[in-house]
C-alpha cells in the first residue's frame, strides 16, 4: 500500500543516485526544501541538491512557454506524424518504463537506454555464455577475497566499501580478515582513502592490458603452462600470486564496472572475468559482481526483459520485438538519420540532455535541464524518489526497492505523462479497428 503522507523527517530513504541504491538515508525537509541529509555520499548530495533546487514546471514548445494540456497535444501530434520514432534516454523508474513500453508498442518505436553501451557489454556475455553472479548481501556476509577490476568502482559507487566490501559485520566471514586486490590503472600506486585502511594488494596496469592479464589469470587458474615473463615488469608474478590466492579462497568475488571498460571488444574482457568465476567454482566458491544501475539502466532493462522478452536495443516497428544490440544503438540510429522523431526520457539528472538530432525531439526531462537549442517539446517531469513514489532496481538486480515522495510541487511523473500521450493516440470512434495512428 502507498503511503502518500510527506513527513518532515524521512528515514530509510532509497537513493537513486547510483546503482548501490542505498536505503538508509535520513532526509529532513522544511516547506518543500531540503534542510539536511545523513548517510548520503557525494553522489547522493548532488542528486538531491539538484532536484530540490529546481522547481520549474513550465512546458516549452519550440522554446516558448505553454500549458501542460497544450504540450500534451503537441506531443501527440508529433507522435502521430512519426513513422520511425526512437525512444531513448529511458532514465526513469519501473512505472515510467512500463508506460514507455506501452507507448512504444503503440507507435512502433525503437528502444535504447542512454547507458546502452555499458549495459550491453555485460548483457552480450550473458546472452552468449551466461555467468554466475552474486548479491550485495552475499558479498557482505561471505566473501573472503574480493578482486576489483578497473580503477573507478569506488568513484562511481562511493559507498561500495561501507555497504558491501567492508561492512561493520558479516555473518559468515569477518570483514577485517578479507583480502582485497585492486587490478587496474591505479596511477602512481595511489589508493583511495576509503581503501587504505584495508591494506589492499595493488596490481597496477593500464586498461588496454587488462584483456591479456585476464587471459593469463584464467590460464594460471586452469593449471596451463604459462610464461609469466611475457608481461611487462612484475605483472606476471603478481598475477601468479593472485591466481594462488583465488584458488585458496573459500568465497572469492570478482567485481567490475562495465561503464569504465570503454574499449574495443571489451565484452571479451568481461567474458574472461565471468569465465574466471566459473572456473573457480570447480574447486571452491566464486561469483561475479558487475556494478551498474546508474540513470536507471538496470531498472529499464529489467522491465523491458519481463514485458518484451528482450533487453533494450529492441525495435517494435513490425508489431513484434526485434532485438539487435548493434543495429539498434541509439547513437548510430541518430547519426544515420533512421529515426524521424526522438523521444528522450531523462528524469534523474539535469545533465543528461538529449543529443543533437535532425528529427523533432520530445524531452520528458529533469526540471533543471538547460538546452543548447530548444527541442520541439520539453515537459519538466518529477524526479523519482523526490516528487513521486515508485520502484527501482539496484545493481545486483535481485529486488526492487521503494522510492518515496519528499515534496509536492505539481511535477508530473514520466508514467503520468506517457499515459496521457498514449490516451491521445487511441483511435477515434470513427476509425476502423486496428488502424495504427502512429
Amino acid at each position: 500500500m502507498w503511503n502518500n503522507k510527506i513527513d518532515q523527517t524521512t528515514n530509510a530513504v532509497t537513493c537513486p543516485g547510483c546503482g548501490l541504491s542505498c536505503d538508509d538515508l535520513k532526509i529532513v525537509t522544511s516547506n518543500g526544501r531540503l534542510t539536511s541529509m545523513h548517510n548520503g555520499c557525494v553522489r547522493a548530495h548532488r542528486f538531491y541538491d539538484t532536484a530540490f533546487s529546481n522547481i520549474d514546471r513550465t512546458p516549452m514548445i519550440d522554446g516558448t512557454p505553454s500549458s501542460l494540456d497544450e504540450a500534451i497535444e503537441r506531443g501527440a501530434e508529433l507522435l502521430q506524424k512519426s513513422c520511425s520514432p526512437l525512444f531513448a534516454g529511458l532514465a526513469t523508474d519501473v512505472n515510467g518504463m512500463r508506460s514507455i513500453l506501452g507507448l512504444a508498442d503503440r507507435c512502433g518505436a525503437t528502444l535504447d537506454h542512454m547507458n546502452g553501451d555499458a549495459l550491453l557489454r555485460n548483457l552480450r556475455v550473458v546472452q552468449d555464455n551466461g555467468w554466475f553472479t552474486t548479491t550485495f548481501t552475499e558479498v557482505r556476509n561471505r566473501a573472503d577475497l574480493i578482486l576489483i577490476v578497473g580503477g573507478q568502482c569506488i568513484e562511481r559507487f562511493p559507498r561500495l566499501v561501507e555497504r558491501v566490501l567492508h561492512p561493520a559485520e558479516g555473518l559468515f566471514s569477518k570483514p577485517d580478515d578479507r583480502k582485497l586486490v585492486l587490478l587496474g590503472p591505479w596511477i602512481g600506486g595511489r589508493v583511495p582513502d576509503l581503501l587504505e585502511h584495508l591494506n589492499p594488494t595493488l596490481i597496477p596496469l593500464e586498461l588496454e592490458a587488462l584483456s591479456d592479464a585476464v587471459a593469463m589469470l584464467r590460464a594460471l587458474i586452469a593449471g596451463r603452462p604459462v610464461n609469466t615473463g611475457r608481461l611487462d615488469g612484475n605483472l606476471g608474478d603478481a598475477l601468479s600470486d593472485l591466481a594462488d590466492a583465488l584458488k585458496a579462497a573459500r568465497y572469492s568475488v570478482i567485481c567490475w564496472s562495465a561503464a569504465e571498460l570503454d574499449l574495443p571488444h571489451s565484452e571479451l574482457t568481461i567474458l574472461g572475468l565471468a569465465e574466471l568465476a566459473k572456473a573457480l567454482n570447480n574447486e571452491s566458491r566464486s561469483a561475479a559482481l558487475p556494478l551498474a544501475g546508474t540513470q536507471g539502466d538496470i531498472t529499464c532493462n529489467q522491465v523491458s526483459t519481463w514485458q518484451l522478452g528482450y533487453p533494450v536495443r529492441t525495435r517494435l516497428q513490425r508489431g513484434y520485438p526485434e532485438h539487435d544490440p548493434l543495429l539498434n544503438r541509439w547513437q548510430d540510429l541518430i547519426e544515420r538519420g533512421e529515426n524521424d522523431l526522438l523521444l528522450w526520457v531523462a528524469s534523474l539528472s539535469s545533465e543528461t540532455i538529449p543529443p543533437s538530432c535532425d528529427a523533432p525531439t520530445i524531452v520528458l526531462g529533469h526540471p533543471g535541464m538547460v538546452f543548447n537549442a530548444p527541442p520541439a517539446l520539453y515537459i519538466p517531469v518529477g524526479v523519482p524518489g523526490v516528487d513521486h513514489q515508485g520502484h527501482w532496481y539496484r545493481s545486483d538486480s535481485v529486488c526492487s526497492l521503494p522510492l518515496g515522495k519528499l515534496r509536492e510541487i505539481g511535477l508530473p511523473s514520466v508514467s503520468h505523462l506517457i499515459n496521457r500521450l498514449h490516451e491521445r493516440l487511441q483511435p477515434a470512434a470513427s476509425e476502423p479497428a486496428g488502424d495504427d495512428p502512429c
